[in-house]
């Protein structure tokens, strides 16, 4: 027969080994949460794209925003007026300046001056870390306000696009959004984090919610993408990826239907980080609608 000590030893050996496994798993994901890994020029030169600001033909300088705690810097493109109509671009988690200015392409015709800057704690970007869109907007909102007097498209990609939604909902700056283009905007950050979890084969129901609360110690706070869209009051365009393992399609269309006036497009072969490639096109046709909501708004 058994010795149930032995039994009840190895019972117990086995669930602490299994509590310290997801205790350094979430330990792990709190970490690169918090201090994503920085792609910067180097980043860039290796999957051949642009690493200078005149790359697309146009006058561009780089310059440095201080405000709430970071330093970071701004590829500044195109004219030097700060009412001409100015496209802003907001990169994703990991990513910098210079995934923006690669994503630029597109853009062009429909504006005459494009920021593109380093979100507080990625790039080459100083000072306090990340918070993954807790308050970045403040930072947003501190820069447009002391460069651009004139009106704004904010475009950003995934946790760029949940901070250019709380960005557009600011009473300084909401009355000179004129749009927003979103490239796979999640509904809270319990998503990416999921997502994170499942890609290493890790059960997201028990992990999530941990991950989380020890998130918020940092300061981090879930915010709902669904709730700042339907306070948004120009267009907003999204993009999703029906192949995205980050951004589910139903969330990405929630958050668009979620505003007054948007539009919603499902590109049916990009994944979370290919709409540079894959969506040009539709991201093209995102622009012209906001353009054309926006003088027929003018016009009325």
């Amino acid at each position: 027969m058994p010795d149930p000590s032995a039994i009840f030893g190895a019972a117990s050996f086995l669930a602490g080994s299994t509590a310290l496994l997801y205790a350094g798993t979430v330990a792990g994901v709190v970490k690169e949460a918090l201090r994503p890994e920085r792609k910067t020029v180097g980043w860039a030169l290796g999957r051949q794209s642009p690493i200078e600001p005149t790359a697309w033909g146009l006058p561009g300088r780089e310059w440095s925003h201080t405000a709430h705690g970071s330093t970071c810097p701004v590829f500044d493109i195109g004219s030097e007026d700060p009412h001409a109509p100015t496209i802003v671009v907001l990169h994703g988690f990991s990513r910098s300046r210079y995934d923006s200015l690669g994503r630029l392409g597109p853009m062009l015709p429909f504006a005459q001056r494009f920021l593109c800057p380093d979100l507080p704690g990625h790039g080459d970007a100083a000072g306090r870390g990340t918070r993954l869109g807790t308050d970045e907007e403040r930072f947003v909102e501190s820069l447009l306000m002391a460069t651009t007097k004139g009106p704004l498209v904010l475009v950003g990609h995934s946790l760029g696009a949940t901070i250019a939604l709380h960005t557009a909902t600011l009473p300084s700056l909401a009355t000179r959004v004129t749009g927003l283009v979103l490239l796979a905007p999640y509904e809270s950050l319990r998503t990416p984090i999921s997502a994170r979890l499942d890609l290493r084969a890790l059960p997201q129901r028990p992990l999530a919610g941990i991950t989380m609360h020890t998130l918020a110690a940092f300061g981090v706070r879930e915010r709902s993408s669904r709730m700042a869209a339907a306070l948004v009051q120009a267009p907003v365009a999204v993009l999703a990826g029906a192949c995205d393992p980050v951004t589910p399609e139903l969330e990405a269309r929630t958050v668009a239907e979620s505003a007054k006036h948007h539009r919603f497009t499902l590109l049916p072969t990009a994944r979370h980080d290919d709409f540079h490639t894959a969506g040009r096109e539709e991201m093209h046709r995102a622009l012209a609608w906001i353009q054309n909501h926006s003088q027929a708004r003018d016009a009325g």
